[in-house]
């Protein structure tokens, strides 16, 4: 067996209480060989994830056609809230459905099942992030930062759901917000990689290209019944700003709506916080400071400051 004919899974997604129903391999020394480490009827015991966390084992392999198993488990670990789950594993198994099943329909392009997979996803995101038990440092240890747009619509939607929950909105609406998250980039999606992975600064003609995003998006989901006039202002004004400096159009102030100004902030902070071809990652405290620079001016100060409150209690003292 070689691990270039299985399948990559994170050791983080692994609980104690289930078998994921596959077969568990590790890859022997170095090498592309695998060897069976675990059996499909057989979960993981705490003390085999410490040893392999302690040994720097942060990868095991199951085979291809396992894959839908695997899927199942996950959203199993996610959604279900049986004893001994923590909210870690909660939080990994959720991220590792979300990017799959993301990343699956922003390829295919079709707007239908894009959107038939945000309502899907956003359901699962929205029980986890509005337990009781929550905490968001859990969610964010696991969260992925690069410039994939799947990644970053998917990282867009958990933040937004949680500074959602944290400003009180109902879970029926925190699922909508979720929902919205997922699909505020749609526009990017026609945008040719060249430019958007570009390694150096956009160009003028670039730039133009860049910011008809907001517009595409919502040409792609406007007149939809599955959608909200809210979630359809996510993907529309996400990058409008209160003084009217922000684009596709310019609206200021009370033209924005609240959960265009929402998804604003939190776009904003992971845009920044996440690796870009033509950039490092800010730091959380350098990210808090953007952000408080433009309170009041640009982005909404009641959001700011309880966005930047939830970051803040997820920081080392």
């Amino acid at each position: 067996m070689f691990v270039s004919d299985l399948i990559a899974i994170s050791v983080s997604t692994l609980s104690p209480t289930a078998a994921i129903g596959a077969d568990l391999y590790c890859r022997v020394d170095k090498s592309d060989r695998a060897q069976l480490y675990r059996g499909a009827e057989y979960p993981m015991a705490p003390e085999d994830l410490n040893r392999l966390k302690s040994r720097g084992v942060h990868q095991l392999f199951i085979e291809r056609e396992a894959r839908a198993q695997y899927q199942e488990y996950l959203r199993d670990v996610a959604s279900g809230d049986g004893d001994g789950v923590s909210n870690e594993h909660r939080s990994a198994a959720l991220n590792e459905v979300v990017l799959d099943v993301l990343e699956t329909s922003f390829r295919g392009k079709n707007t239908d099942d894009t959107i038939d997979a945000a309502s899907q996803l956003s359901g699962i995101a929205a029980s986890l992030v509005t337990r009781e038990d929550f905490a968001a440092g859990d969610l964010f240890r696991v969260l992925n930062h690069d410039y994939a747009t799947f990644t970053h619509s998917a990282n867009v939607a958990y933040y937004a759901g949680i500074l959602a929950t944290e400003l009180g909105f109902s879970a029926a609406d925190v699922e909508l917000v979720i929902a919205g998250g997922l699909l505020h980039d749609l526009g990017k999606l026609e945008i040719p990689d060249a430019i958007l992975t570009k390694p150096g600064r956009l160009d003028e003609k670039e730039f133009r290209v860049i910011k008809k995003h907001p517009l595409t998006g919502f040409r792609q989901v406007a007149g939809r019944a599955d959608l909200t006039e809210a979630q359809l202002m996510m993907v529309y004004q996400h990058h409008e700003r209160l003084d009217g400096g922000g684009y596709p159009v310019g609206c200021a102030g009370d033209e924005i709506h609240p959960w265009g100004r929402l998804c604003a902030v939190v776009d904003i902070y992971e845009a920044v916080t996440s690796q870009r071809p033509y950039r490092t990652p800010m730091t959380r405290p350098q990210a808090i400071e953007l952000l408080e620079r433009q309170s009041g001016d640009a982005l909404d100060p009641e959001m700011v400051k309880c966005w930047t409150s939830i970051i803040q209690s997820t920081m080392p003292v």
